[in-house]
Formats: C-alpha cells, sequence, structure tokens
C-alpha cells in the first residue's frame, strides 16, 4: 500500500509525516528547487498480531508494511515553487490513496499571504487543484481522441464517452469517483490513475492545545475518512524511546499513536481488511480489499495457492483468543470452518490455504 501525504504550503505536511513515521522528511515544504517527496516505509501495528505472535514465537513476524510519501506543498495560488505542480501531481497518482493535510494552527512564522489557519477555505483549494490536474489531463486526452473523429477503435469510442462523462463530473466541482461509469469502461481509464478517484484521508493539523476537533467534519470535499491530530506534539511523541512515549502520552491525552490513527483512517477510505496467517514458521498480516473471497486472499499469498486452492481452513482471531490460543479448542468449540471459494474473508480471520498444483 502506497498513501501520498499532499497539501498547500506551510500546512504541516512534513510534520505529518514525522508523526506518521517517526523519521524527519528532508523535503518537505523547504524543498530544494526539483525535489520529490520524502518516502518512508510504516510497519502497520496490530495488537492482534503482536498476539499470535506471542502464542506462536514464530521464526519470522511480518506485519502489513504501508509506503508514506511526504510531497512537497501546492503552492498558494499566485505563488511558485521548485517542483512544478503537474510534476509533483503526476507522481502522486502512483499512490493508492491521498492523505490530504490542512492547517488549523496558528504560526508566527507563517511565510505565505494567509497567515491565519483557514482550514476550510485551505482544503477547498487543495481539491480544486487536483480536480482541475484531473480536467486537463481528461481533456487533453479527449481532444487527442477527437483529432481521430471517425476512426476511434471501439475501445477508443467507449473510452471517449467515460472521458466525457468525467470531464462534465469535473467541470461541474464533482470528483471523478463519483461518476457511475460500468466496469469494463473503468478498465479503460485506469492508466489515467486520477488523484480524485483515489481514497482521501482529510488530516487536520491542529495546535497543541488541541482546538476544535469537530473542524475536520466541516471541511467539504470527497473524503472518505476524517481524522485530527496535534501533529507537532505526536511528532515529538514519535520521536521517544517506547519506555518513555506512553507516560507523555498519558500527560497529553494522546489515546494512540499517529501511525495507528491515520492507518485505521487509511484503511477505512481504501476499504482495506487485514486476515493472518499464523504458525511457527511466520506470522503474518495481509491486506486485502473487504469484500474478497477465499481465493483472492490465497493470491494475495501467492499466486499458487490462488491457482490450486482446494479450501480455506479458517477462524476468527476473536474466536481463537476466547479459546485460550488453543487451536484445539477452537475446533472442540465448532469454531473452526472449512470455506469454500466463494467464502468472503473477514477482518481478523485467521487462515490456511489447502492447495494442490
Amino acid at each position: 500500500m502506497r498513501l501520498a501525504i499532499v497539501g498547500a504550503l506551510g500546512a504541516g505536511k512534513t510534520t505529518l509525516f514525522r508523526a506518521f513515521t517517526g523519521q524527519t522528511g528532508p523535503q518537505g515544504d523547504a524543498a530544494p528547487s526539483g525535489a520529490g517527496p520524502a518516502v518512508a516505509v510504516v510497519k502497520v501495528r496490530d495488537p492482534r498480531l503482536e498476539t499470535l505472535r506471542e502464542r506462536w514465537n514464530p521464526r519470522k513476524y511480518t506485519p502489513i508494511a504501508v509506503t508514506v510519501q511526504d510531497f512537497p506543498g501546492i503552492p498558494d495560488r499566485g505563488e511558485t515553487s521548485g517542483m512544478k505542480l503537474g510534476e509533483l501531481l503526476a507522481a502522486a497518482r502512483e499512490a493508492d490513496g491521498l492523505i490530504v493535510c490542512v492547517r488549523a494552527f496558528e504560526c508566527d512564522s507563517y511565510p505565505y499571504k494567509r497567515a491565519a489557519p483557514d482550514p476550510l477555505r485551505e482544503a477547498e483549494d487543495v481539491v480544486d487543484e487536483l480536480a482541475f490536474a484531473d480536467l486537463d489531463q481528461a481533456v487533453r486526452r479527449i481532444e487527442k481522441l477527437e483529432k481521430k473523429r471517425g476512426n476511434m477503435t471501439d475501445d477508443e469510442k467507449r473510452e471517449h464517452a467515460a472521458l466525457v462523462r468525467v470531464r462534465s463530473a469535473l467541470e461541474e466541482g464533482r470528483a471523478v469517483k463519483s461518476v457511475e461509469i460500468p466496469e469494463a469502461d473503468k478498465k479503460l481509464l485506469r492508466g489515467f490513475r486520477f488523484l480524485t478517484d483515489k481514497p482521501w484521508v482529510l488530516a487536520v493539523s491542529m495546535p497543541d492545545d488541541g482546538g476544535d476537533a469537530t473542524v475536520a467534519e466541516k471541511v467539504q470535499g470527497p473524503f472518505e475518512a476524517r481524522i485530527a491530530l496535534r501533529a507537532r506534539l505526536e511528532a515529538e511523541v514519535s520521536e521517544l524511546e517506547p519506555d518513555d512515549r506512553a507516560a507523555f502520552m498519558k500527560d497529553l491525552g494522546i489515546e494512540s499513536l499517529a501511525s495507528e490513527s491515520l492507518l485505521r483512517a487509511a484503511f477505512t477510505a481504501l476499504g482495506t481488511i487485514s486476515f493472518f496467517t499464523s504458525g511457527e514458521d511466520e506470522v503474518r498480516a495481509w491486506p486485502i480489499p473487504r469484500g474478497a473471497n477465499a481465493v483472492e486472499a490465497a493470491g494475495k499469498i501467492h499466486s499458487d495457492l490462488a491457482r490450486g486452492f482446494i479450501r480455506a481452513e479458517v477462524y476468527s482471531y476473536d474466536d481463537f483468543v476466547a479459546a485460550g490460543l488453543d487451536e484445539a479448542a477452537v475446533k472442540k468449540a465448532g469454531k473452526f470452518r472449512v470455506e469454500g471459494r466463494e467464502y468472503v474473508v473477514r477482518d481478523g480471520d485467521v487462515v490456511n490455504i489447502r492447495f494442490s498444483v
């Protein structure tokens, strides 16, 4: 999974990146000319996976890994930056989801035209920029197709019709993901990687004293998940030694690390769940789309498992805990299930795939 943090110059993206990853981004809003995004990999902490590790003491332990990118800030209208906006947004298209960071804190050293925070306006401006980038991309392709006039292939005709609908939606201020397009035609548009077709998380960077966290619900935009957090404080907490971290979090009233709360929001936005494989060899978490079946889950582990799928042996993490972390007790309680190809895997399932190739 790849997440891109985007937002206006001075929004606090790099501070959010620090809070999210525990690392200091070398670029961010002060990036030199032509600089790309800072990148870090975050291991997703899941207490359920940690319990399975304690039970099995495996030779290998593999949590889900998420790549996080901190992009240089989108300049205010009329401002300029080292990286061209089109280049910046083109790189962000490679992400699976966007974290849109907006500022709700005061900053005496804020160097741009509007020093006072205005998260509603800032979010609107960022959304507009992302939508305009999509519109520009759609229009250019439409114009290229229309130059062919009567020589378009059937697929190009379908692509043209779908892009016209996309263009209309963007001109009306709607996101690409709001457009109803047949699945077969969507495949023709996948190469565009429209920014407003991606899942979005709104991250409101709050002042140290907390401020009004309800501002996250007031911001308009095509967000699947919203979160407000004190990014500067949480960045400092993330850099503490683990033994000191819990005490500081308690004193500051921080219930969970930013990495955990942001990842939960991202999983919600992307419609992602986790299932587990466990044993003495390895305990591992696997991300899959909500609604994926057993064969799709098997393919996530290895293509051979999907190709030679026979059955899935499944029990839930909660049932495993209730049975005292004992598989035999799970079976005795009737909670151990044998499922076929069409079984829809649930969040927290512990799965063993039987296959033959």
